[in-house]
């Protein structure tokens, strides 16, 4: 299981082989490396892409037929496998190896179990076709707590550091930390998740204030937002009248809110939305496009 190394400077830009088998590399997924300087990095697998300095990566995407399936088979007390049938995607072999697998409905819903390290092939899972079953087996000592039912519901996901990729715009999976650019592809590498690091700046950051992965353009860092509701609501009573709202950078937008007695209006104090997940705080605000100087405090060192 994942531990704790704390290295030497310089040892951020050591890659590693993989070893043949999925996640089979020196340290299991997500060892931690603190460097004499407090930064954090965790021990990834990048995807079939060379890496690129200073952008922010994610995992892989769930799939949505590995999840909310039925358990194919009952499973009592201290078993150590626990399977379900899939939707109409296949899983390859070990693709969830030192991920998990969580009861999400029905019979002994609410558990959460790790999946076993693949040191030899197969033996976290074996391939499941479309609509076949997937049985993983559980991390040694790791024993299923209540008795699954077959109107059990489960889901299996993928470890947030195997074959991660640059973020999409707007991210769709969990952040995986940033890059040093120094991995060629299908190699382990240290991501940081904590610390100062140069990061893709999208837009003008503003030095002190936080930042979320980018919505527009892959692998960045740009200013936080929120959303405001844009949905209507009918509300009586309201004449016309005026709002003035400030946008990140300070300026006044001015909001103009019609309606009157009987027509619907605009309700700006409703649920506000964020756009995407935070990263960090800005230290130093370089130009769009250009690498900023991020404090990395949000990516669960």
């Amino acid at each position: 299981m994942p531990g704790t190394y704390f290295g030497p400077y310089n040892e951020q830009f050591s890659t590693y082989a993989n070893g043949g088998n999925a996640n089979l590399g020196l340290k299991p997924l997500g060892h931690r490396l603190i460097l004499p300087d407090g930064r954090v990095y965790r021990f990834a697998l990048n995807d079939g892409t060379v890496e690129v300095a200073g952008n922010l990566y994610q995992s892989v995407a769930p799939v949505a037929n590995h999840t909310n399936v039925t358990a194919d088979a009952a499973r009592a007390i201290n078993a150590v496998i626990i399977s379900g049938t899939l939707g109409g995607t296949s899983a390859s072999a070990d693709i969830y190896a030192e991920g998990n697998v969580h009861t999400n409905d029905a019979a002994a819903e609410g558990y959460f179990y790790r999946i076993r390290r693949a040191k030899t092939a197969g033996a976290a899972h074996a391939l499941a076709a479309a609509s076949a079953v997937l049985t993983v087996n559980l991390v040694a000592g790791e024993r299923v707590q209540v008795a699954l039912t077959t109107s059990s519901e489960i889901t299996f996901s993928r470890n947030r550091f195997h074959q991660v990729l640059i973020t999409a715009a707007p991210p769709t999976s969990q952040l995986a930390g940033v890059s040093p650019g120094v991995a060629a592809a299908d190699r382990f590498y240290w991501s940081q998740v904590a610390g100062e690091a140069a990061v893709l700046a999208q837009g003008t950051l503003l030095a002190g204030l936080p930042v979320q992965a980018g919505i527009t353009v892959a692998g960045s860092v740009e200013n936080y937002k929120r959303r405001v509701r844009s949905g209507s609501t009918a509300v009586t009573g309201i004449t016309d009248s005026g709002a003035l709202l400030e946008d990140q950078d300070g300026a006044e937008v001015n909001v103009r809110v019609i309606g009157n007695t009987v027509d619907t209006t605009y309700d700006i104090s409703g649920p506000i939305a964020v756009n995407a997940p935070l990263v960090g705080m800005c230290i130093k605000a370089n130009a769009s496009s250009e690498y900023a100087l991020i404090d990395l405090t949000y990516l669960g060192n």
